[in-house]
């Protein structure tokens, strides 16, 4: 037995997902490969893209492990890692919780509107060539991408707030759709005569900075398309065998990014010439597609599009459920704390639903607020591991169903240390990637203060209970029959 089946839940999700169900969420990761790959191919080379997206790989994958021993500890707590943050720093701060849980939901929030854009830009290109016309809203044009954004946004938001199972099926269905571009470009062109070692190039010196620190600004804009592997551990609490559940779907996601990053990047980069990528970042993997299989760039097309459909749907079902446990804990104001008739937080995906409706109609090309919103996720990543190491240090007898060997201390630290400069030099070097400006970092810290405005305003204002720089650690479960699992 677990914590959670010996426990009355304080959340109101039903527990009806399992392992493979978590493991399909995780599928949608890759899709947003597709998004970032392409502008590093092009600018630094693919031997560089290939060696960082790796790297970052196994960094998500061994924080992965380190965050299945945190949802083991706190199974019943809604917003994943945003919430482990909180609950390991908020004897020492109670800042802590509203930072990590903003930060976190900014990243994957605005990242809707993106994909929504990119679909736009696929159907056009496939399908609509013609449909160039365009008008202003004031502050950005829009085109007829924006509006397939804005239709298969509403979509994707009508699905999650009907239940997760709906959700679910869909995410079956386009996880199995993007499998085939994934496992096509990770090993037909090795065994094909136009997969060449001579189109693998090394230009990480190209943008004029060390290459030290180009390498650490591209690791800071890649961890946006791989870290999100952690999105699993926002579904715990609805695993039917939540500790089983929970450390096979979290150690199995961060294997499949480790091959899937590596693999791919690996045989596109082999296929394609430099200065193809660099043109053209996001269509011109129909190209390559098309020369693998008779016809293909339309089966790319549509596998594109249903990676980040899927992308989107469990996206929107994540930040709501960050948004809802992040109220549900008191840190941020009520009314994102109730459940729709469903049991979804619907007024979580709404506000997901209003923020990216503006993000399309007002910015339009918003694929600069990735760096606005890396600086929060990293923040978030940061605070996560490090309460890792505080809940080790000040709660080293606390029930712990899955634990780690002592030496994953010294990983954790290993890794909050090279994501915050990642977090430092990246941020200062959005120049070198093209990712964003001063003003998408700007964005970025605005949203963190707004988010302590909210919590300030929700312990004063709405619960009365006056200021408090910390909390009392009184949300760590009582002892647990379950025989803690090895590492």
């Amino acid at each position: 037995m677990s914590t959670h089946d010996t426990a009355v839940p304080t959340h109101a999700y039903e527990k009806n997902l399992r392992w493979w169900d978590g493991f399909t969420i995780s599928l949608s990761i890759p899709a947003a490969l597709f998004v970032c790959a392409g502008s590093a191919l092009g600018l630094i080379g693919a031997w560089p893209t290939i060696l960082l997206l790796g790297l970052v790989a196994v960094m998500a994958c061994l924080q992965n492990f380190v965050y299945s021993e945190m949802a083991s500890m706190f199974p019943d707590k809604v917003g994943g890692i945003s919430m482990y943050a909180h609950q390991g720093w908020k004897t020492r701060t109670s800042l802590v919780g509203p930072l990590a849980t903003y930060g976190y939901w900014f990243s994957w929030s605005s990242s809707l509107a993106i994909y929504g854009l990119q679909i736009g830009k696929l159907v056009q290109s496939e399908w609509f060539p013609h449909q160039t016309w365009t008008f202003s809203t004031g502050l950005a044009t829009i085109g007829f991408p924006h509006v397939v954004a804005l239709g298969v946004l509403v979509a994707g938001w009508g699905l999650n707030v009907l239940g997760m199972r709906p959700a679910m099926w869909i995410m079956y269905v386009t996880g199995i759709v993007v499998m085939v571009p994934i496992l096509v470009f990770a090993f037909v062109p090795l065994f094909s005569d136009q997969w060449s070692v001579h189109n693998l190039h090394w230009t990480l010196g190209a943008s004029g900075a060390a290459g030290w620190r180009t390498a650490l600004a591209w690791m800071f804009v890649l961890a946006w398309s791989v870290y999100g592997v952690e999105a699993v551990a926002s579904f715990v609490p609805e695993f039917k065998k939540t500790i089983f559940d929970t450390k096979v779907a979290l150690r199995l996601a961060g294997f499949f990014v480790i091959a899937v990053y590596i693999l791919v990047p690996l045989g596109i980069g082999g296929m394609s010439k430099q200065a193809d990528a660099a043109a053209d970042p996001v269509t011109f993997y129909l190209d390559l597609f098309k020369r693998l299989i008779p016809g293909g760039d339309v089966i790319m097309t549509l596998c594109l599009i249903a990676g980040l459909v899927l992308l989107m749907v469990m996206t929107t079902a994540d930040g709501g459920r960050v948004l809802h446990g992040s109220a549900e804990s008191g840190l941020t104001v009520r009314q994102l704390g109730q459940l729709n008739k469903f049991g979804m937080p619907g007024r979580a995906m709404s506000l997901d639903l209003v923020v990216n409706v503006i993000l399309i109609l007002f910015v339009g090309d918003s694929t600069g607020v990735i760096v606005a919103g890396i600086v929060g996720y990293l923040l978030c990543h940061i605070l996560s591991l490090t309460g890792f190491l505080r809940l080790r240090h000040e709660q080293p007898d606390a029930p712990r169903p899955i634990r780690l060997a002592k030496r994953w201390v010294y990983v954790a630290g290993a890794l909050a240390l090279i994501d915050a400069v990642m977090l430092i030099v990246g941020a200062a070097s959005a120049s070198i990637t093209g990712f964003g400006t001063t003003k998408e970092l700007l964005i970025g810290i605005v949203v963190l203060s707004i988010s302590i405005g909210l919590y300030a305003y929700r312990r004063v204002v709405q619960d009365k209970r006056g200021w408090a720089w910390s909390e009392r650690d009184d949300d760590v479960a009582p002892d647990t029959a379950e025989v803690p699992s090895p590492a």
